[in-house]
């Protein structure tokens, strides 16, 4: 299927890649290049860090299907397309990934690949909510049904999909057999699989949370956070950053909620994504990732002490505030940070939760004292 000149990568890519995949991606044949390329977005974990090798697949595989002379693999279509979907998501634009999903799911039933459609369901079940969830859900179990067989790849995806789906709904034991279904499976050890343990820790921390298991919670967003500062995903890095300097504020450790707050900040300067979309695996409504700099970042974490008070939702309440606290501490701003407690007293207080005023009250006090107001 020879169409001319090969549309190629840049050398920074190809570089990366071996010798067999340099001359697949570059000759002639352009059914294999985009097989190829395809392959390689891919195995690509879908982490911040991963955005500008994707675009640059992406783009090389438009261009490939632009030069194409002869009738396209319309099954390599749907592929594409889910490619798309997951490289908007990993960008924080949610409307054009679920856009695309919907594009990739539909075109693979037309063509019988229930596979691909599966994958598609799976890849937008995390970002539903409600009826709108619960029905792809079922979806996702009525065409596994009618597959008969699936890869490991795609049972992972779809275990992990259904534990966040059940996160949302509360319902633990059905998320730790979904985690437990995934740690049963014979998945490729590639980067990919550390995204899988990436994920896992984030829904294992939301039902620690949610249990009131703080520790536990603490230990597994320490360990996600070791896994995207390995990967360099500073987009989660920050986020991850943000939440932990919020336990240590919980815990009256002032100082290391400084240090947590502003390895925050570091990540900020680096993170690519230009949009907030709240992480689905954590389940928290805060995403500082579009934010470059202190004011930006506690507008962002203020917007989420809304979005959670407007809830009535105790634990992400509790987290927003006290990270809101650590960034203003992290910009020698304590009087500010002592407002914010004092606000969010007041609001405690209007949701009628008085558990939740009485620890704001206790760790106004704390900082009273770590900044020497009280003996």
């Amino acid at each position: 299927m020879a169409t001319g000149a090969p549309q190629t990568l840049d050398d920074e890519f190809l570089a990366e890649l071996d010798d067999a995949t340099v001359e697949r991606v570059t000759g002639s044949d352009d059914a294999d290049a985009v097989a190829a390329l395809l392959e390689l977005v891919e195995s690509l974990p879908p982490l911040s860090s991963s955005m500008h090798a994707r675009s640059a697949y992406l783009a090389a595989i438009r261009g490939r299907f632009g030069a194409w002379s002869e009738s396209w693999d319309e099954g390599l279509q749907p592929r594409l397309l889910l490619g798309i979907a997951e490289t908007a998501f990993v960008a924080h634009e949610t409307t054009a990934g679920m856009a695309a999903a919907h594009q990739a799911i539909e075109l693979a039933e037309d063509l019988g690949r229930a596979d691909l459609a599966i994958a598609g369901r799976a890849l937008r079940l995390p970002y539903l909510a409600g009826e709108d969830a619960d029905a792809e859900a079922e979806a996702i179990t009525d065409e596994l049904d009618a597959l008969g067989a699936a890869s490991a790849s795609l049972l992972g995806r779809v275990h992990l999909a259904r534990a966040a789906w059940h996160a949302q709904a509360g319902r633990w034991e059905d998320v730790r057999g979904e985690l437990a279904s995934v740690g049963r499976l014979a998945l490729p050890h590639d980067e990919r699989l550390v995204w899988v343990a990436y994920a896992s820790q984030l829904l294992l921390a939301r039902m620690s949370l949610r249990s009131g298991q703080r520790a536990a919670a603490a230990k597994s967003l320490i360990e996600a956070a070791r896994v995207a500062a390995e990967l360099e995903a500073h987009a989660e890095l920050a986020n991850l950053q943000t939440v932990v300097a919020a336990f240590a504020v919980r815990t009256g450790s002032f100082e290391a909620a400084m240090a947590h707050a502003a390895s925050a900040l570091a990540a900020l300067a680096a993170a690519q994504c230009q949009h907030q979309q709240p992480d689905p695996w954590l389940g928290v409504p805060l995403d500082v990732s579009a934010e470059r700099d202190v004011p930006g970042a506690i507008r962002a974490v203020a917007e989420a002490v809304i979005a959670a008070q407007d809830r009535g939702d105790r634990v992400d309440f509790l987290i927003a505030v006290s990270a809101l606290v650590a960034f203003y501490l992290a910009s020698d701003r304590a009087p500010e940070a002592l407002d914010a407690l004092s606000e969010s007293q007041v609001a405690a207080d209007e949701l009628g939760d008085e558990n939740a005023k009485q620890l704001l009250r206790s760790l106004s006090e704390s900082l009273l004292r770590y900044m020497g107001v009280l003996s």
